[in-house]
């Protein structure tokens, strides 16, 4: 049977155990995201245990080691493939870094399915020459790839971020991408554990749909607590507070760790980042809602961003953009300060909100 093929600059491997030695000696050591590429591909080949392993983020909290066992890898990857119907032999791109989560879990995917998949550069920009079957990105990500990258594929999954409305419009409008599904998951459940297909803005409000044998249901504290055998993960309390309907779908409200109490009022930095993409002008770069500190309120809500154009007029701007807010959130969820700055992100494009004042 065709083992499948891993294409690199150029080059091709066959998809076994003697392709990843032959990849990690001729290519592993030219950079870190090639020998990590490396190291999984030969450790699958393997049958090493565990079936993956990775470190969180921390972008929430400390990071932490999170390991897998063959078996459950084997079974989300199947999951997966299900799912989004990805037969055998398809023509995928791996534009993920293999250091965490979803990049691993993609490449295993390409193992175990026979496929051809062609290796791309992490980074905010990514780009290939052909149409694909199948890749997977960041939010942040596809604002790049739409922007400045080239290339295009059937289906593109989203996942580790929310996905803006100013997104979603750019890449229905793009003729590059054909279907386009949400996943919510996190290292923990082994990537993804629900999906929503996005075939339209209406679709960002609607619930994200448990994958077959899994269960979300909301803790005392509102949060997601995770059931999904397969995976051999068993009760997982989250800090993702979900509105869970009667048929076991569920809306993804935000992050517990992240909602701002402003003045007795719970305000969730994540709806108001989605009303602004609604008016957000093509001159602010990157913009992140957070809360800080104040004397009165105990904590008020921010609005930071980062522009391409020096020299507008921002006063203007910020008392516009608050009195549009504030008819599409009201006034409590407004925020009372728009300031301009950096917005901190980790290499994957997560924003770090701990580190804002």
């Amino acid at each position: 049977m065709n083992s499948g093929r891993i294409e690199w600059n150029r080059q091709s491997w066959p998809a076994t155990g003697m392709g990843a030695k032959e990849f990690g000696r001729t290519q592993g050591r030219r950079s870190t995201w090639l020998g990590e590429v490396a190291e999984v591909w030969r450790r699958w080949c393997a049958e090493e245990e565990p079936g993956l392993a990775v470190t969180t983020s921390g972008t929430t909290g400390t990071p932490k080691h999170i390991r897998h066992s063959r078996k459950a890898t084997a079974f989300s990857v199947a999951q997966t493939t299900e799912a989004l119907d990805l037969a055998k032999g398809c023509h995928a791109v791996l534009a993920l870094p293999t250091a965490f989560v979803a990049g691993q879990a993609m490449l295993i995917r390409a193992l175990i399915g026979h496929w051809r998949l062609t290796l791309v550069e992490p980074s905010a920009v990514p780009s290939w020459s052909e149409n694909v079957d199948f890749t997977a990105m960041t939010p942040h990500q596809a604002e790049g790839w739409l922007k400045q990258g080239t290339g295009s594929t059937n289906t593109l999954l989203l996942g580790g971020g929310p996905v803006s409305s100013a997104l979603l419009r750019g890449l229905h409008a793009s003729n590059r991408v054909s279907n386009i599904w949400e996943g919510f998951g996190m290292s923990e459940t082994l990537t993804h554990v629900a999906l929503r297909h996005l075939d339209s803005i209406a679709a960002l409000t609607a619930p994200f749909v448990p994958l077959p044998e899994t269960r979300v249901v909301a803790d005392a504290r509102g949060c997601a607590r995770i059931d999904a055998p397969g995976r051999e993960v068993h009760g997982l309390s989250t800090s993702d507070l979900v509105d869970v309907n009667d048929a076991g779908s569920f809306v993804w409200l935000g992050r517990m760790d992240n909602v701002v109490n402003s003045g007795g009022v719970l305000v969730h930095p994540e709806e108001v980042e989605q009303a602004f993409h609604t008016i957000c002008p093509n001159w602010v770069n990157d913009f992140v809602v957070y809360g800080r500190p104040e004397e009165t309120l105990g904590f008020e809500v921010v609005l930071r961003v980062q522009i391409a154009e020096p020299g507008r007029d921002l006063d203007h701007a910020f008392s516009t953009w608050r009195s549009q807010l504030k008819s599409l959130l009201g006034t409590a969820k407004t925020p009372r300060s728009v300031e301009l700055g950096q917005v901190p992100r980790t290499d994957r494009g997560k924003v770090q909100r701990r580190t804002l004042p």
